[in-house]
């Protein structure tokens, strides 16, 4: 993302002063990933949607036991301690780090065609 470079603060820099530049393809090529993961993100969202819906149900009869078990394995699946609920609780998680690159990535193409066009001027 950016360059380690000793000379990047610039030649009126003060004595001993260094810095870093940023390399706008790096940046791009950042962004681009941040937006291919923000799409596998968005379809783990759907397949965790998808443990709700009646194909997830188990079909284990209608004796009294079966009727017990299929509703433990229902609350261990879809119930807010069961996997869903976890999966929902990770996938909040990562959709916070997923914003916070975005911005991040926006926050440096801004800048970078900010300081582009004030210098063309």
């Amino acid at each position: 993302m950016y360059v380690d470079d000793p000379n990047a603060a610039g030649p009126g820099a003060p004595r001993g002063a260094q810095g870093w530049q940023v390399d706008p393809a790096m940046v791009g090529e950042f962004a681009a990933a941040v937006a291919e993961v923000r799409a596998d993100l968005d379809a783990i969202f759907a397949d965790v949607a998808e443990l709700s819906s009646p194909a997830y149900l188990p079909m284990l009869g209608t004796s009294p036991v079966g009727q017990e078990l299929a509703e433990k394995f229902t609350e261990r699946l879809g119930g807010e301690s069961g996997l869903k609920g976890q999966l929902e609780q990770a996938l909040a998680r990562m959709q916070e780090f997923v914003a916070s690159a975005e911005q991040s990535a926006a926050a440096y193409q801004q800048s970078d065609d900010s300081s582009e066009h004030r210098f063309t001027n």
